[in-house]
């Protein structure tokens, strides 16, 4: 098992890479949604949010780790020579939008969480406000309390999360598809 990409595989590191932020991601979604729509206890909403934030983080930095690591490897396996032009369009474009998802969602969350009104130190007793993991806390760059910013925010948060949602689904349907219909090694190749 290569660390490297090879034109016949991903390395093992773009792997880890892959399923880590992927499994994050996908919780995270869960998790967010939950919080935001079916969620009453205020105190388990706080601690579940802090959470949250921590694993949406840590999403950020592996995805930064991930970016240097493709400009590090920019070797990748081949894609199948008998794939339509519109199947790999549509394989190109998921793949974009994956990573420009794996930097907006993360920072969107952290924008609007610096810019909430439950973010000023005086709004709740606890002060753990953005704290990573409870190891550090992250620098709010926008002042506590703008409502309109917070709003726009949250919106690119949550439709990020919709977006997300459509892209895997096309992503793992492609997979999917490679795999049963086409019988090719696409698949197997991000798998352990």
């Amino acid at each position: 098992m290569s660390l490297w990409n090879t034109r016949e595989r991903w390395g093992w590191l773009a792997r880890v890479f892959h399923w880590t932020i992927a499994i994050l991601m996908i919780g995270l979604v869960i998790v967010g949604t939950w919080v935001a729509n079916f969620m009453n206890d205020m105190v388990l909403q706080f601690e579940v949010t802090q959470w949250h934030k921590s694993f949406g983080s840590l999403v950020f930095a592996l995805a930064v780790l991930r970016l240097i690591w493709r400009w590090a490897n920019p070797v990748s396996p081949q894609v199948p020579t008998n794939q339509p032009g519109w199947e790999r369009w549509t394989a190109h474009f998921a793949h974009i939008a994956l990573y420009v998802l794996m930097f907006t969602m993360p920072l969107s969350g952290w924008l609007m969480a610096s810019a909430s009104e439950l973010n000023d130190p005086g709004a709740y007793p606890m002060q753990i406000r953005n704290m990573v993991f409870g190891v550090f806390e992250l620098p709010d760059p926008i002042k506590p309390g703008n409502e309109a910013l917070k709003t726009i925010f949250h919106r690119i948060h949550a439709w990020s999360s919709y977006l997300l949602a459509a892209v895997l689904v096309l992503h793992i349907g492609g997979a999917l598809r490679h795999h049963y219909r086409h019988k090719d090694d696409t698949l197997r190749r991000m798998l352990p």
